[in-house]
């Protein structure tokens, strides 16, 4: 997963903070009249000198919404569908022999969408290597172009996967696909910043939440993909009782993935030919490579990064630990494709409802306080699976009660989740947009994954390994599953509970404390220890992330297994 929208006011007084930047770093001679020549902008974020402000293309934008609305159809898929339908029921019914598992299917959002957890690398380098002439746009069309090859690749051997149950290679190639639209989600990153700040400071931050409302809103067409084509008998678990749901009628499951691919087309095309590169912001618009890490270094090294990365990592994967019991609570409670996709829908809804609300009347206030109120709403999330488990009122098991109770909290997680980049635009020098919101976010996604593999993790210390297959089949203990079912989840409560009192402290309260803390420390020590935190969740989740996908470890009780 990526970092959502964001929105800034004026970045204030630049040459102030990079001016700080530089004496910390100890630059000096040409290098420092390089730093002092980026750091002279006005109020505005404008070069001193420029006689007015750039008007934006609006052709332009419009093309970068294009590839917003791309990652929305491309990455909303995998995000919709990965768990249900496709490895809980195509490649399942979970935890049977030779098919997928509770491990895999706890795992599978974070392989497939891996290359997330790097894009700081992918900044570093987009920064500074140029495309055929071109500084975003060149990589935005580069990254699209192989991405949709790759999902025509996957239409002709996906059916083949299906058949042999080889949920861990369909991981792969979603992996690889991801792989290369990164490239152009980094550079659409980079140019929505570059575009923020050429806005007015009345509106300023409007570009980067429109793009990620469109993003959210393009999901819609994936929703009616999988009603329309993933809802037969062949995306619902062999075995088990219709719910009354299924349609006579579906696509098969490399036709799903065609028809993917031909809702990208006219958005490829358009995008083409309307993007365009933003006016330079900068004197040097391409930088060395010790530049690049140079001025990463120097933001690394600042007590904001140090507040910014342990609260990015700490808030996801502790705050927010997802119940390790959840995707066998949703394959207990087997909704359909149908009932799955009209609540995702609504639940986008709902979220993007919740990203208007922050837009409109939080956006200034105390960041600290929104994300308390919100994180304490969310884990009532956990109160609604114990009602899944325990069957209240007779329908908490149903496929609708949990498709709609599931998604009813998304409008707190849509004022939530705008939390996380709030501080971007006020700590990016110009000139370094991917590579410092790369940064925050490749931190970001580390939490992610952690949080999957904390989920992994408490699979076998509840023993939860097995109740899939044996929930609806053993009645005689069907008293004991449920207690560790239930186990599991008050364990979550308690946990996301702790998890907001501890992390809250190290998120900004606003923007003026945001440039206070980016003013302060520039000390080596906290730099090393950035790099070592936020490099080692990253290693830590890389290792165990395979370790849980691939069948000949899966067994292993840290990637979630019973034990080999």
């Amino acid at each position: 997963m990526s970092l959502l929208g964001s929105r800034a006011d004026r970045l204030g007084n630049n040459s102030l903070l990079l001016g700080s930047l530089v004496s910390a770093a100890g630059l000096s001679g040409s290098h420092l009249e390089s730093e002092v020549r980026l750091s002279r902008r006005d109020d505005d974020g404008l070069s001193v000198g420029s006689s007015a402000r750039p008007e934006i293309d609006r052709r332009a934008v419009w093309g970068l919404y294009c590839s917003w609305a791309m990652v929305g159809l491309v990455y909303g898929f995998v995000g919709n569908y990965i768990n249900i339908p496709i490895c809980e029921y195509v490649f399942g019914p979970m935890d049977s022999l030779g098919r997928s598992t509770t491990a895999q299917c706890n795992i599978a959002p974070t392989i497939t969408c891996l290359p997330w957890n790097f894009q700081v690398f992918y900044g570093l380098f987009l920064d500074r290597v140029c495309f055929f002439g071109t500084r975003r746009i060149g990589w935005i069309i580069f990254g699209w172009t192989m991405a949709l090859i790759v999902l025509g690749v996957i239409c002709f051997f996906v059916d083949s996967l299906v058949a042999e149950g080889d949920f861990f290679t369909y991981m792969i190639l979603m992996m690889v696909m991801c792989s290369f639209y990164i490239f152009s989600t980094v550079a659409s990153d980079a140019m929505t910043i570059e575009f923020g700040k050429l806005e007015p400071p009345e509106s300023r931050g409007y570009i980067l939440t429109t793009a990620q409302m469109v993003r959210f809103a393009t999901t819609v067409f994936v929703n009616v993909l999988g009603i329309i084509g993933m809802n037969g008998k062949d995306y619902y678990p062999a075995g088990s009782e219709d719910n009354g749901t299924i349609f006579p009628f579906e696509l098969k499951f490399w036709q799903v993935h065609l028809v993917l691919l031909c809702l990208a087309l006219p958005l490829y095309v358009a995008m083409v030919c309307l993007l365009k590169d933003p006016p330079a912001q900068v004197a040097e618009e391409h930088h060395t490579l010790q530049t690049v890490i140079s001025t990463l270094w120097t933001v690394v090294q600042t007590k904001v990064m140090l507040c910014l990365i342990v609260f990015g990592i700490g808030s996801i994967s502790v705050a927010s630990l997802t119940n390790p019991a959840a995707n066998i609570i949703a394959f207990i409670a087997t909704p359909s494709t149908l009932q799955i996709s009209l609540g995702t829908l609504v639940g986008n809804l709902l979220f993007l409802s919740g990203v208007w609300l922050f837009r409109k009347y939080f956006m200034n206030t105390n960041w600290r306080m929104t994300f308390i109120w919100t994180a304490l709403l969310l884990t009532t999330n956990s109160v609604f699976q114990l009602l899944v488990i325990y069957n209240a009122w007779g329908v908490g098991q149903s496929g609708w009660f949990y498709a709609f109770g599931s998604n009813i909290l998304m409008i707190i997680q849509g004022v939530a989740q705008v939390l996380s980049s709030l501080a971007v635009i006020e700590i990016a020098p110009p000139g370094f947009e991917a590579s410092i919101y790369e940064f925050l976010t490749s931190m970001h996604n580390s939490g992610i994954a952690l949080n999957t593999n904390f989920q992994n993790l408490f699979l076998p210390i509840f023993q939860l390994n097995g109740i899939p297959d044996l929930y609806k089949k053993d009645l005689a203990n069907r008293a004991l599953y449920n207690s560790r079912l239930a186990a599991a989840t008050y364990f979550t409560i308690v946990t996301n509970l702790v998890g907001s009192a501890i992390f809250c402290w190290f998120l900004p309260k606003d923007k003026a404390q945001c440039k206070t803390w980016f003013a302060q420390w520039q000390r080596k020590p906290t730099g090393v220890f950035n790099l070592a935190f936020g490099g080692g969740a990253l290693f830590f989740s890389l290792v165990v992330s395979v370790l849980s996908g691939l069948p000949s470890t899966d067994c292993l009780k840290i990637a979630g297994g019973p034990g080999c």
